[in-house]
């Protein structure tokens, strides 16, 4: 029922909005009803148990979300990598796949420490003007926001329902994203990107091959009824409508795991979709792909 694919993105301009999955759900849902409104508001009729495409954060390519396994205590001659290791995001992924029926915190840790992980963006601090949301003009005072400047490339995994979506409207839709920019300040030119899809790429066997444990790549809601946390870190996240609604109020807060975390998972639906806007039909995504993998999680 669900096929995979991944999109390679890089951004061709500054960008302030984080590739987070639910985010990118967002984009994705506004291109659609742009292209087929029709068809979008009969997909989101059944989203909550029936969600027709899922999205990964968006990760550096070559690396995967670092495992949050347990703490690992090194030894007193390697006790200065601790901080380093425990600060690292990024894993490479043939860490991952090499050890895939064999992780474990003490790998992790060997793995991470040795990885010498380039990053090629750059953070600029930009001052802007403040301005009410009800009145629309410009108070005194400024804000401080955060425009990243990236060579780096991005790999976002995704799978989707293909009796329910196809290949073409896919590659359309982020045609149409791509041009139109992600993110905050896209109406003036933030967040373009290219991006290339490929439906046939080498991981694509972690995602269907299942093991005891799953490394959750998106930004998803806990479910109790298809996950079971064994070691997860969460945020508060405050997520805005999108399109027509961009101007209006904040949806309702919404505690969320992120990539990096284990579950014990139950199904093909793994997370949820949860209204936090009190509109019909208007959910947040958090729904989550990941891999599966064996090892010692003690």
């Amino acid at each position: 029922m669900y096929e995979y694919g991944k999109i390679t993105v890089k951004f061709t301009t500054p960008f302030i909005t984080e590739l987070q999955s639910d985010t990118i759900f967002g984009h994705f849902a506004w291109g659609l009803s742009y292209k087929d409104e029709d068809k979008l508001n009969n997909l989101m009729k059944n989203f909550k148990s029936e969600p027709f495409i899922v999205f990964s954060d968006g990760i550096i390519k070559g690396y995967l979300p670092k495992p949050l396994f347990s703490s690992f205590l090194p030894g007193c001659d390697e006790l200065e990598y601790a901080k380093q290791v425990k600060k690292a995001k990024y894993i490479a992924k043939e860490e991952i796949f090499n050890n895939i029926d064999s992780l474990n915190a003490e790998k992790i840790f060997e793995a991470v420490k040795n990885q010498e992980l380039s990053l090629k963006t750059k953070v600029a601090l930009t001052q802007k003007n403040s301005v009410n949301r009800l009145s629309n003009l410009v108070e005194e005072g400024l804000y401080t926001i955060k425009e990243k400047f990236s060579e780096d490339e991005y790999e976002i995994y995704f799978k989707y329902r293909n009796d329910l979506m196809d290949r073409k409207d896919i590659e359309e839709i982020f045609e149409l994203i791509s041009n139109l920019g992600y993110g905050k300040d896209r109406s003036v030119g933030k967040g373009r990107f290219k991006f290339e899809i490929k439906w046939d790429f080498d991981e694509r066997s972690y995602f269907t091959d299942k093991k005891r444990y799953y490394l959750n790549l998106s930004t998803c809601f806990y479910n109790p009824d298809n996950i079971a946390v064994i070691y997860g870190k969460s945020i508060t996240k405050f997520p805005r409508a999108g399109g027509f609604y961009a101007n209006e109020p904040f949806k309702n807060p919404a505690i969320m795991y992120l990539p990096g975390s284990i579950f014990i998972v139950n199904g093909e639906v793994i997370g949820g979709a949860e209204n936090l806007y009190n509109k019909a039909n208007h959910y947040q995504n958090g729904f989550s792909i990941g891999i599966f993998f064996d090892g010692d999680l003690q």
